[in-house]
């Protein structure tokens, strides 16, 4: 086992790269963009993402750059508190969260990836194919619609988003749901205090402080008076019409200079049978993605690379680690996937009555409680799993 072809190089792709050629193997880094870059505005870093970048020798450089939040809230339209949660202590500092721009976390991996021995990179490539015995067939803007390019690896990572080619073309067995669609940006104005969402007829709307002057907010673009407004690309119409249900949504959505300041997105869950064929593996987004009403897409993207790369360490063969990595992942995130499509379906309810129970039933003390203990344990094993890879200790 000495090569690797990883396909796609966003956060998840590139924790991948670093994590692989820990283990001995060269990497080919695949990308469909000639100059890979990071589409989002910021995302939060939970302890199972912040334990993997520790390990990788990143943390100190991305927490410099991003905003500590110690707790969280979740709000009705009308400011009343549903829910308080603290961020659970898992020992050795992952005590807290970290608000960082996606662009920063992007950058810093993609240049320690490039900088690492290793490391080939075929960007301004799409990837055409994808076979169980580990070949890959790439058509790349380089070669001026000449003849496709074959890559033979001994093991190939779909790291390739929501829409892979790898798992579309590599005999994996999935479902896609239909999604839903969210607007998020970053305002210059500065926050004080935890990390705040509010469930409203809308849908959610949450905001919380980043780096320096500015914050992070984000808000549901599914019902129809707001999906007008985008189609229409007015920001005007859109900041009004959060604003008839919850004030200050639109009072910070209002801050942004232009609708193109906005970055909209429609996030989809996906579920595998397996998350293994033959020679391929996927990771992130094209095995899990998932809503985000936890944050931790990217998070369980970062530990998934890990793992990864420790069942590659320990087992005998590819198939082996392949399948190995499917057994200590899957069931996992599949429970982080489900808690998170819950808080979903709450923070969405747009009847009336239904919202006057939901609010009654959540402040309640402890009725989220196994919401919040099935996260806890799935994180904590998260982070052991992270721990325990003793091929990070060299």
């Amino acid at each position: 086992m000495n090569r690797a072809v990883v396909v796609g190089a966003g956060i998840g792709g590139l924790a991948a790269t670093l994590a692989l050629i820990r283990v001995g193997l060269r990497v080919t880094l695949v990308e469909r963009s000639e100059e890979p870059s990071e589409v989002g505005a910021a995302l939060g870093l939970q302890a199972n993402g912040m334990a993997v970048l520790d390990r990788l020798g990143l943390f100190d450089r991305v927490a410099a750059s991003s905003a500590r939040v110690d707790w969280g809230e979740i709000r009705s339209s009308t400011g009343r508190l549903l829910l308080t949660s603290e961020m659970p202590d898992l020992g050795g500092g992952l005590d807290h969260a970290l608000f960082v721009r996606r662009t920063v976390l992007h950058r810093l991996l993609l240049d320690a990836a490039r900088s690492s021995d290793g490391v080939e990179t075929c960007f301004g490539c799409t990837v055409i194919n994808a076979e169980a015995n580990g070949s890959v067939t790439l058509n790349c803007a380089s070669s001026g619609g000449a003849s496709p390019t074959i890559l033979g690896a001994d093991l190939v990572v779909g790291a390739d988003g929501t829409g892979s080619a790898v798992r579309g073309t590599g005999g994996f067995i999935s479902r896609v749901s239909r999604g839903s669609t969210y607007v998020r940006t970053i305002v210059p104005v500065p926050l004080q205090g935890p990390f705040v969402e509010y469930w409203t007829p809308l849908g959610s709307f949450g905001h919380t402080q980043l780096d320096g002057d500015a914050s992070y907010v984000w808000a549901a673009a599914d019902a129809t008076s707001v999906r007008d407004a985008v189609a229409r690309r007015d920001l005007t119409a859109f900041a009004r019409e959060w604003a008839t249900v919850l004030p200050v949504a639109g009072e910070q959505l209002a801050r942004a200079l232009s609708f193109d300041d906005l970055l909209l997105n429609t996030v989809r869950r996906v579920d595998c049978r397996r998350w293994f064929s033959g020679r391929l593996a996927l990771l992130g987004d094209a095995a899990h993605a998932m809503a985000p009403n936890l944050g931790q897409g990217a998070n369980s993207a970062l530990v998934d690379a890990v793992v990864l790369a420790d069942a590659m360490a320990q087992a005998p063969s590819v198939e082996e680690a392949v399948r190995v990595y499917d057994e200590r992942r899957r069931r996992t995130v599949r429970r982080i996937q489900n808690v998170a499509g819950l808080l979903q379906r709450l923070c969405r309810m747009d009847n009336r009555p239904a919202i006057r129970v939901r609010d009654a039933v959540v402040t309640r003390a402890g009725r989220l409680s196994s919401a919040s203990a099935a996260l806890r344990r799935a994180l904590l094993t998260d982070v052991d799993a992270v721990r325990a890879a003793s091929f990070l200790d060299t």
